[in-house]
């Protein structure tokens, strides 16, 4: 990294001396500084170029936002156009598109684009308003696309796609994807051409928990050329840190901010009602003069800058994005006492602040701001940047089924000491006969759970697996003999059931008085009704209580966490071996399925 560093360096200095230009030209404005060079289309408020050096950074269709799909689709154009800042440091320009009758989800658009002297690339952000006097309405999918720029038909600009160390392949090039063979799922094709010959491609390959990355793009080993979404807060998105969705794909970069896929939970607006918020702003930052790894580090490391910068003092307005000195910073320190499992701790976990209605929670909480961090290795953490108001503090961890919650949550600006915090984990049980994986929110420890964003997988579950699958407690091993998904068991190109079955040995009988309890945990759930049988006999079916999320047939390896405590008489248990059963009873297809976060027995 230290060659590129210093090219870095060297743009920094001039651009810092340059300042910034911006121009009018018909349709269109341009903002300059010395490293780039963005033209935006004034009738649709779009990118249509940035410019960096000899590199058109757009290709394809400009950079846009856009709601919904089919009917509901709905962008931004014929939006009224003004200035916020032109001052030689500044570049700031505005396009509001006002909600009428006819028009799709009933909130007002505002676009902006930033450009700042020290900068290669430009800032952009988006604000939904809805005023009291507009009806009933919502938003879902709510969503920035950049796409990639192509030297010619067979070569990308930026050929590779870095979003985590598991997905790191060069992409089919554009006339691979134009010669490809669709499938029976309309966003999956089949590459038959090139170094993906035989593979799939879709855009979900690349789903990606945002808070688990500062950034995700495009670049390129050949032409030492980087596309980024760069974040430098996450407070505008919906559902909480384990939430995913699109990001980059083959010749396109997305950004959601309605998070939709995976059971996203949406906007809801009621007539009466006034609302605004403010979707960033956030990056879209060009990088040059290294390999593909070594543009990735830059952009994380511009992520990591552009975090310390936030919130920007240029938005200007107050009310809507209040300034640092109007925010607050919670800190303190959690403790996680479980007396079960007396090694889990609270290093690393998840600590949040949201706002859900009275008796929701914030997996599904999109109307507001959420503020998550992570703790230290003695649980300390401090949540900066808060706006001032109530909420409800929120903490999860691996190892822990469930999670602490604790409402009424004070937030003023400045410093807010929340002291120690002690989450008394409660258990069903007893004791712990039994776990099969980790509790941690996804099915990723288990057997192709790290192959989970290839397409049509679940074939392979068939060609792999047993049916009736078997686990024996003491001898089996969750990354090879439990599979990450359970659905449908395909033979012969029909739909058989495929129960699990887990074998157990219990060392005492039990009175008729005891009850057992089988925890299961969820990663995912869709269409899935569960049937649960101890030794032969029928002890449940059920709906899991939070599903939904498509995630299997979406490439997933979790969409919404939920758990279920199955209760049983203990003495339908014998000492000696015993078996629970499993099984999915919806058999129609790979769609309807469960992925298990965790499965325990405890006993009374």
């Amino acid at each position: 990294m230290k060659c590129l560093q210093g090219w870095l360096f060297l743009l920094l200095a001039p651009s810092v001396l340059a300042g910034v230009e911006l121009r009018g030209k018909g349709d269109e404005v341009v903002m300059k500084n010395s490293k780039v060079e963005v033209t935006i289309d004034k009738r649709h408020s779009t990118v249509t170029s940035i410019r960096m050096g000899r590199h058109e950074m757009v290709g394809g269709k400009p950079i846009y936002y856009s709601m919904g799909g089919g009917k509901g689709y709905r962008q931004p154009g014929g939006a009224e156009f003004r200035v916020v800042e032109d001052s030689g440091e500044i570049a700031h320009v505005a396009f509001l598109q006002k909600w009428r009758t006819g028009i799709p989800q009933e909130v007002d658009i505002e676009v902006h684009y930033v450009l700042t002297p020290d900068t290669s690339g430009v800032y952009t952000y988006g604000i939904l308003n809805h005023p009291g006097s507009y009806p009933d309405g919502g938003v879902g999918e709510w969503r920035m696309v950049w796409g990639m720029p192509a030297k010619n038909e067979r070569e990308w600009l930026m050929e590779k796609i870095r979003v985590d160390g598991l997905r790191d392949w060069e992409m089919p090039s554009p006339d691979d994807l134009a010669k490809a063979r669709p499938t029976g799922i309309k966003e999956i094709i089949e590459i038959t051409r090139g170094p993906r010959k035989g593979r799939f491609d879709c855009k979900y390959d690349f789903n990606l928990e945002y808070y688990s990355v500062g950034c995700w793009g495009h670049a390129s080993d050949k032409n030492h050329v980087g596309a980024w979404i760069v974040l430098p807060s996450y407070e505008f998105f919906n559902d909480g840190p384990m939430k995913q969705d699109l990001s980059s794909a083959s010749g396109i970069i997305h950004i959601h901010f309605g998070r939709n896929h995976y059971n996203g939970s949406g906007t809801r607006l009621v007539a009466g009602e006034a609302w605004r918020k403010i979707y960033g702003p956030y990056l879209l930052y060009c990088n040059e003069g290294g390999d593909a790894d070594q543009l990735w580090d830059d952009a994380r490391e511009k992520a990591a800058e552009e975090r310390a910068k936030w919130p920007y003092p240029w938005v200007g307005d107050d009310e809507l994005y209040p300034p640092a000195e109007k925010r607050g910073s919670v800190s303190g320190r959690l403790v996680i006492k479980d007396p079960l499992k007396p090694a889990v701790s609270a290093a690393g976990a998840w600590v949040g602040l949201s706002q859900p209605p009275p008796g929701g929670n914030w997996q599904f909480e999109s109307n507001h701001y959420q503020y998550w961090t992570k703790a230290g290795e003695d649980g300390a953490f401090i949540i900066p940047n808060v706006r001032p108001g109530e909420y409800t503090f929120s903490a999860f961890n691996d190892g822990v089924v469930g999670e602490f919650e604790l409402s009424g949550a004070k937030v003023k600006a400045g410093d807010n000491p929340a002291g120690t915090i002690e989450w008394n984990v409660e258990h069903p049980g007893k004791s712990i006969a039994w776990e099969i994986g980790v509790p941690n929110r996804r099915a990723d420890e288990f057997r192709l759970g790290k192959d989970f964003f290839h397409g049509y997988v679940w074939t392979r579950f068939s060609e792999e697996m047993e049916n009736p699958l078997v686990y024996t407690i003491g001898k089996s091993d969750p990354a090879t003999d439990w599979n990450f998904a359970q659905g449908a068991y395909m033979k012969g190109g029909k739909c058989e059931s495929w129960p699990w079955e887990i074998r157990f040995h219990v060392d005492q009988d039990y009175d008729r008085q005891g009850t057992a309890h089988l925890v299961l945990a969820w990663a995912s759930t869709d269409g899935a009704r569960m049937e649960v049988s101890v030794n032969g006999g029928h002890v449940a079916r059920f709906y899991p209580k939070v599903g939904g999320g498509n995630a299997l047939l979406r490439e997933g390896i979790h969409a919404k966490y939920g758990y279920d405590v199955i209760d049983f008489p203990a003495r339908e248990l014998r000492r000696g071996t015993n078996r629970i059963t499993l099984v999915q009873g919806r058999d129609s297809g790979p769609a309807n399925h469960v992925m298990y976060d965790y499965v325990a027995l405890e006993l009374p």
